[in-house]
């Protein structure tokens, strides 16, 4: 069956619509519908009763009201109930990065606020992208509240570079990455929640096609009310450098410093850019009896990780992994750091050791 998803902003006190998004074949929801759902969860306030979710067959719809300002539905087919709350949660804290979450408690003008949300389409449809496990047309990997992240040979040097970086624009949060997978970090860059740091990717990774951008953003769990300026320079191809700072100094500056502190190290992030999609270095050589490969490194507590995926690996082989359904074995190896021992099991021929 083919996956269809939709994502409904509502406000929460007259029931006007902010926005619909939809991914999949399915036709958009008429307003009729929309309305419905809307009107049986304000009925069941009403009766002080909360409205969680519901669902048939085929499809699955999960309600949240958040801030007692905005009620978001989530519907789909083939995703569960506590999937569909993770994608209204990582939906709303889109809203939140795009604009505070001061103008969605207290919103002054239901049109102003349609409008400037707007800017957060893009993350929500990468969001709903998140939910179908099934699409190998791509080489997304994509999974909810989770940063993607390339090895690459000399992250040794691209955090050097980094950090001189950072430092010369007296920002503590930096990051490089390739093709909107995180190759190096700073440590208050992986630090920030583990929502903050998926949405920010994403939001680097919607618009390539500029040398420098300058983007207003709100960190939904570090600074909801007060923005930062994610500002990210095109370094080579699809290699982008992104830092978190305040007021100052401006774009132009920020270019400046680009240019000076990564002259020199063009060789260094072409060779980067080529471990993408694999996502680890072209020099590491598989075990033929291995699919691909999953790491997740655990950061500060099980719900905030990285994760590696290589290309050959979509959500739809993790899932059937956690399930133990399937014939396709897929090994996790988790390590705590880049500098580790990788070991990939082949369902063939054993295990394959690598040293990183």
């Amino acid at each position: 069956m083919q996956m269809a998803a939709h994502i409904i902003c509502l406000t929460a006190a007259g029931g006007l619509p902010l926005f619909t998004r939809r991914k999949g074949d399915g036709e958009a929801l008429p307003f009729s519908v929309v309305a419905s759902l809307n009107g049986v969860h304000m009925f069941g306030k009403s009766q002080n009763v909360i409205l969680k979710s519901t669902a048939t067959q085929d499809m699955t719809a999960v309600w949240k009201n958040v801030e007692d300002s905005v009620t978001l539905i989530a519907i789909a087919s083939g995703a569960s109930e506590s999937l569909l709350n993770r994608l209204l949660k990582s939906a709303f804290n889109a809203m939140v990065l795009t604009v505070g979450i001061n103008e969605l408690r207290s919103p002054r003008n239901a049109d102003r606020l349609k409008r400037e949300l707007r800017v957060c389409y893009p993350l929500l449809d990468r969001l709903l992208e998140c939910l179908d496990g099934n699409d190998r047309t791509t080489n997304r990997t994509d999974l909810l509240g989770l940063v993607e992240v390339i090895m690459c040979p000399e992250n040794h040097l691209l955090q050097s570079c980094l950090e001189a970086y950072a430092e010369c624009l007296d920002s503590l949060y930096g990051c490089v990455m390739v093709h909107g997978r995180v190759a190096v970090a700073t440590e208050s860059w992986w630090c920030l929640d583990a929502e903050e740091k998926k949405l920010l990717a994403l939001l680097v990774d919607h618009d390539t096609t500029t040398t420098a951008r300058d983007i207003p953003v709100f960190l939904p769990c570090k600074s909801p009310a007060v923005p930062f300026r994610l500002v990210t320079v095109s370094l080579v191809g699809h290699v982008e450098v992104s830092v978190l700072c305040g007021p100052s100094p401006p774009l132009s500056e920020v270019e400046r410093v680009a240019t000076q502190c990564w002259r020199g190290t063009t060789d260094i992030l072409r060779s980067a850019e080529q471990c993408y999609p694999r996502n680890f270095p072209p020099s590491i050589q598989l075990d033929n009896g291995v699919m691909g490969y999953v790491i997740s490194v655990l950061i500060t507590d099980e719900e905030d990780l990285k994760i590696y995926l290589s290309h050959k690996i979509k959500p739809s082989d993790i899932q059937a992994f956690r399930r133990g359904a399937g014939e396709k074995r897929v090994w996790f190896g988790r390590c705590l750091d880049l500098d580790c021992q990788l070991v990939l099991r082949s369902p063939v021929e054993g295990a394959a050791q690598f040293s990183f």
